[in-house]
Formats: C-alpha cells, structure tokens, sequence
C-alpha cells in the first residue's frame, strides 16, 4: 500500500518546535475559541506533533469532560430522585 504524499502545513512546524501551544494561547486565542473547525485541526495536529506540554489543549479536554459529567450528572439526578 502506497501511503499517500501531502504537504506540511505551518501549525505543523510550529508544533514540532513547540510554539503552536504559545501562539494559541496569545495570539490565536480568540480564533481558536470561536473557530470549532479551526479548534479541531489544530487539536489534533497538537496530540499528534507537540514536543511540550500544551495548556490549551489540556484546557480544552478538561472543558470537554466537565461538560460529560455535568450531562451524566444531571441525567442520573432525575433517576435518583424518583428512585427515591
């Protein structure tokens, strides 16, 4: 299997030299909240390519999973209570 052959893009050097994570959260910052297309291609370029430590994304994740539990605990809220 041939794999296939594509350019580099300027996210991607930035994240394999570790600056991606800075310029998202100074300069980019209000692109990248509002951008959700944006937000996603650059979140995986950042897992994938990252050689630091990456707040943004971490933030991001933890945003993620506060808005799964907030949902799971409101849902099982209402089953407890007619539970009991």
């Amino acid at each position: 299997m041939k794999k296939k052959i594509e350019p580099r893009r300027i996210f991607e050097e930035l994240a394999e030299m570790g600056v991606l994570g800075d310029l998202l959260s100074h300069q980019w910052r209000e692109f990248y909240d509002n951008n959700e297309k944006f937000r996603e291609d650059i979140n995986e370029i950042l897992l994938k390519l990252s050689t630091e430590r990456v707040t943004v994304l971490e933030k991001y994740f933890l945003d993620k999973l506060c808005e799964s539990l907030q949902f799971f605990l409101d849902y099982n809220k209402q089953w407890m209570n007619q539970k009991l």
